[in-house]
């Protein structure tokens, strides 16, 4: 049992047992059955992985429910889709929601029951990292005590993003990067002066177009794409299996979205989506190119002048690994690109 509750208090997901409440929608016999057949997984999430000075996000309780067995079903187990639901709360509930806290960080939180507002401090604390926690006190002399931790990062950086598949053992990992100016500042990219040439003849702005950080627009497709290259992980929550698979690795990003301008654009769209290489094995991702891997989620452009662009990302991308496995995790951040055209 120690050991137990000492895996769940540093980590924020939390393998149990056990469990009594029946989510909406389902019999009492189907989830007895799935009880009955495995455990499953108990997450603090936020709908942010970052968050400004005084900027809020919304933190809830999930289960995530494993597949039901089939034996005419010949899918390979890590394929079959899980569900995640929030944590209910009815008559027979199985654990009671309490003591809701600020551990690390500063800052306010304002609670309901099973989710809870947070927001950030005004300005960024020791570590630039805020960790917040809830206690799930059993309601059956059958189950363990329960402390959820979430960290949210409080964000300084010029490009910040944050990638969290629990399932991959990747718990909010913290990707930076800076402008580096383009070719204009890297002069060992050694571009033949005729392919230079040839770009400022198509309108192309060269160091936007060799930035590490880099938006280029299509007018033909009404489509925008960000590209970030040599991001940098400079935090990750766990040093298990999923921090030495992305350790070590050039990490490259790619967003796509319709349209161009400030505003907000839905990454659900045709033709947007994003594509991430992490470390040197695992591929992130979402789009409508795979109807099952939507992306459910927006990129926001914040400021747009004639030589940068801004904005925040949030979005769910699933990944998989060279071992088969398939994840559904959270990609969320800020950005500044430089402009190629």
């Amino acid at each position: 049992m120690k050991k137990l509750l000492l895996i769940c208090f540093f980590f924020t997901t939390c393998v149990i047992e056990s469990f009594a409440q029946t989510p909406e929608g389902w019999t009492k016999e189907m989830w007895d059955e799935v009880v009955a057949s495995k455990a499953f997984k108990l997450n603090l999430v936020s709908d942010k992985g970052l968050l400004e000075a005084s900027e809020s996000c919304m933190l809830s309780i999930e289960v995530t429910v494993p597949p039901k067995a089939n034996p005419d079903d010949d899918t390979p187990e890590l394929f079959r889709k899980s569900q995640t639901i929030k944590l209910p709360n009815g008559e027979e509930k199985p654990y009671k929601v309490t003591n809701w806290r600020i551990v690390e960080g500063g800052g306010n939180i304002i609670t309901d029951i099973n989710s809870a507002t947070y927001t950030a401090p005004k300005s960024a604390p020791n570590g630039k990292k805020m960790i917040v926690s809830v206690e799930l006190l059993p309601q059956s002399t059958n189950l363990p005590k329960v402390t959820l931790l979430k960290t949210i990062y409080f964000s300084e950086n010029e490009t910040f993003f944050t990638l969290h598949i629990p399932d991959l053992g990747i718990i909010n990992a913290k990707f930076v990067t800076k402008i580096d100016g383009g070719i204009g500042k890297t002069a060992n990219l050694n571009l033949p002066q005729a392919a230079i040439d040839a770009a400022k003849q198509k309108g192309y702005n060269i160091n936007g177009l060799t930035a590490n950080a880099m938006h280029i627009y299509d007018s033909n497709q009404n489509l925008s794409v960000l590209r970030f290259t040599g991001l940098a992980l400079e935090a990750i929550d766990t040093d298990g299996d999923g921090s030495k698979n992305i350790a070590n690795g050039n990490n490259i990003l790619a967003i796509a979205y319709k349209g161009v301008g400030a505003g907000t654009f839905n990454l659900e769209a045709e033709n947007s989506g994003v594509n991430m290489v992490v470390g040197t094995q695992l591929g992130v991702g979402c789009g409508d190119t795979n109807e099952d891997k939507f992306c459910t989620g927006s990129v926001i452009i914040t400021h747009e002048d004639a030589k940068y662009i801004e904005g925040k990302i949030n979005t769910i991308v699933y990944a998989g690994d060279y071992n088969g496995q398939i994840a559904r995790g959270r990609l969320s951040g800020k950005f500044k690109a430089m402009r190629a055209n």
